[in-house]
């Protein structure tokens, strides 16, 4: 759907409530999160990263759903409202106007966004691959990803483009959200909207984003995928990555196992120097309780993984986003004082308490961070 003129009126109210309009908005460092109730009702709160100030409900009614999460790629930022929301929101990075929204599809349940050039590559788990969207024209088409022979349905949650290519992680589960079998890559030529190849990840479940390395980094700019075998057991499992030549391959990136975590990836950003990969890593007991969550850091140059945690146990960290000035924002979710907070460039945190965000924060993939001056 395209956006109707009522929407776009409300949304542009609710961006000259937070003095974005009339040439008020002044560039900052800032933290966007989204967050929904799983039934009706979303938020997206900005955090000014100079002043410390919350503004929460920015976004407009219809514009994020109860189930969100959210990708910045150029200039624009995009709310990818899943389950019942069926649709990608997009917004000026800079000054958070509205600019469009598109549905996917009734039933489509979309994870993740690309853009190559002015088309939008949408894995969704509800379709036989990947919705695609004209965001000139707003057409919509689905590309079918021959991945899962059983029941058509490949499970496509993440996608990053490199190129003309896009790579789209897939975890081919079964009616019960068993793995039928290790997760797969599929590389998309968007010239052709065609399947070059398929490249089998290590494990089975690949779980969250996919984030790009830096290649003057350990990892050579691959591309970094969390594989989740298991929702309680670490023994097993570990970041992927994933090469993007010519012939691409996929191994366990060394240091990143779920056992050297002590959990599995909830989320993960790269510092904007390129220095460090922060992770959110979360686990749970073998009764499914007891949720933990902590922010780790590797060095990219050398890839060794900091031996303890930079959070204390006390928090339940479960995002993280790296933002321009050195600076990490992460999401805690403990219960009762849920919240955001901020930890400097070294490691310190600058949060007395968590800032609420209007709604208790999603389980990642629902943060961004970046200077709004620069985007």
């Amino acid at each position: 759907m395209k956006r109707s003129l009522v929407l776009g009126l409300v949304l542009l109210a609710a961006c000259a409530d937070d003095g974005t309009s009339n040439g008020n908005f002044t560039p900052a460092p800032q933290a966007l999160a989204v967050s929904g109730d799983f039934d009706m009702t979303g938020v997206l709160t900005r955090l000014d990263l100079t002043t410390m100030d919350v503004a929460q409900n920015i976004g407009g009614t219809g514009a994020v759903s109860g189930d969100p999460v959210i990708r910045r790629i150029g200039d624009r930022v995009y709310v990818i409202n899943r389950s019942g929301g069926n649709s990608v929101t997009v917004f000026d990075a800079e000054t958070l106007a509205f600019v469009d929204q598109f549905g996917t599809g009734a039933g489509s349940n979309p994870q993740d966004v690309a853009i190559v050039g002015t088309a939008l590559y949408v894995p969704a788990m509800g379709t036989s691959g990947v919705v695609k969207i004209n965001s000139t024209t707003g057409a919509v088409s689905t590309i079918a990803l021959p991945l899962d022979v059983v029941d058509d349905l490949p499970d496509c949650i993440s996608a990053y483009a490199v190129g003309t290519k896009v790579y789209i992680a897939c975890g081919l589960l079964d009616e019960n959200f068993s793995a039928r079998g290790p997760g797969v890559v599929a590389v998309l030529d968007t010239t052709t909207d065609t399947v070059m190849t398929t490249v089998t990840l290590p494990t089975p479940n690949p779980y969250n984003f996919i984030v790009k390395s830096p290649a003057t980094s350990v990892f050579g700019g691959d591309l970094l995928i969390a594989l989740l075998p298991s929702f309680t057991d670490y023994s097993t499992g570990c970041v992927a990555r994933v090469s993007t030549g010519a012939t691409p391959t996929a191994s366990c990136a060394a240091g990143l196992l779920n056992s050297h975590l002590d959990g599995t990836v909830i989320h993960m950003d790269v510092a904007t120097d390129g220095s460090y990969l922060y992770l959110a890593v979360g686990r749970l007991d073998a009764n499914f309780e007891n949720p933990a969550g902590a922010l780790r850091r590797l060095d990219l140059a050398t890839g060794v993984l900091r031996t303890q945690p930079l959070s204390p146990r006390t928090q339940m960290i479960q995002d993280v986003a790296a933002c321009s000035d050195g600076s990490v924002v992460v999401a805690d979710g403990t219960f009762g004082t849920a919240g955001l907070r901020l930890y400097n460039r070294d490691a310190l945190e600058v949060t007395t308490a968590p800032l609420a965000i209007g709604l208790p924060p999603t389980f990642g993939n629902a943060l961004v961070c970046y200077n709004a001056a620069q985007p």
